[in-house]
């Protein structure tokens, strides 16, 4: 176990070297791996057999390919957009990204501070390896609503992380009847274990298709509607920097506001994001959605009273 993390760090080091810099030569991979942090063994250089065959590694884990202009010697990403628009292949050459920054940082590490996630990511790997060999897993859970886990069958379907939280997706063995999957949250598993017993997977599952009209997780509704708001324009500016939904569209300034429409379902999650903006944000449609909106204003006030 120890040898793959130290090949996965290799080849994640290579990945984020070539990607970071765009073009790269062989001697200045060699220059960057013999100053590098998981370079434990302290070697002169990353060697061009060491290259070309962590180059077959990637491609064959991550899809991703490393190509070499033969005019310049110069290595580079293959179809380098590819990454930016694979979620999972960003995530992944981000999130090394940012653990190579912290160990250089070496005595900076307690003046980077990052946010704490979940502890359901431990069960990532289980699921994973599930999916991928079709085999169904053995659940036992606690949602919030109930006083006592319980335990049943579950056929993986996809993950996703949503605000610092991880969730599974799949099919319960004993909700026969329910013909859509459900979403369960990993810090509310109390045990995750594979099982051999295998499972097939719906042709017609799509996980973004799954996703397409929400916000994050919430499915207590998945009908989607044309949701109109407005910000002050100081407060746009968050929104806009950092979209909260795919179908987000800003419309106009005027008068000091700036206006932006969503086609979502107006689920809890939903609502709560557009809550944090406070006064100065207002829902102007649907009515429902409004009416919803300053009915909570209004009881709000009559708290603080």
């Amino acid at each position: 176990m120890a040898a793959q993390i130290k090949l996965f760090h290799r080849l994640f080091w290579l990945l984020d070297t070539i990607y970071s810099a765009k073009q790269i030569s062989l001697p200045q991979i060699d220059k960057r791996w013999e100053q590098s942090h998981y370079n434990e063994k302290h070697e002169h250089e990353y060697g061009k057999r060491n290259l070309h065959r962590h180059r077959e590694d990637i491609a064959e884990l991550f899809g991703i390919e490393i190509v070499c202009d033969r005019a310049t010697n110069l290595y580079s990403i293959g179809e380098r957009g590819d990454i930016d628009r694979n979620s999972l292949r960003a995530w992944l050459v981000d999130t090394f990204a940012v653990s190579n920054m912290v160990n250089l940082a070496g005595d900076m590490k307690d003046r980077i501070i990052f946010e704490e996630t979940s502890e359901g990511s431990r069960y990532l790997s289980t699921i994973v390896s599930a999916m991928k060999g079709h085999r169904m897993l053995y659940a036992t859970y606690q949602g919030f609503k109930r006083s006592e886990p319980h335990s049943f069958l579950l056929a993986p379907y996809c993950l996703k992380v949503c605000r610092r939280r991880w969730y599974v997706v799949g099919k319960p063995e004993d909700h026969p009847e329910e013909k859509e999957p459900r979403v369960y949250a990993l810090d509310r598993m109390k045990d995750l274990v594979t099982v051999d017993k295998p499972y097939e997977m719906p042709k017609k599952f799509n996980a973004k298709e799954f996703f397409k009209n929400q916000y994050g997780v919430d499915r207590t509704t998945t009908e989607a509607e044309k949701i109109l708001v407005r910000l002050t324009n100081y407060d746009a500016n968050f929104m806009r920097s950092l979209p909260i939904h795919h179908s987000q569209t800003e419309l106009k300034e005027e008068d000091g506001f700036t206006y932006f429409s969503f086609y979502v379902a107006p689920t809890y999650d939903f609502i709560q994001e557009l809550r944090k903006f406070g006064s100065t944000l207002e829902v102007l449609e649907p009515a429902s959605l409004r009416k919803k909106f300053q009915e909570e204003a209004e009881n709000m006030q009559k708290m603080y009273c």
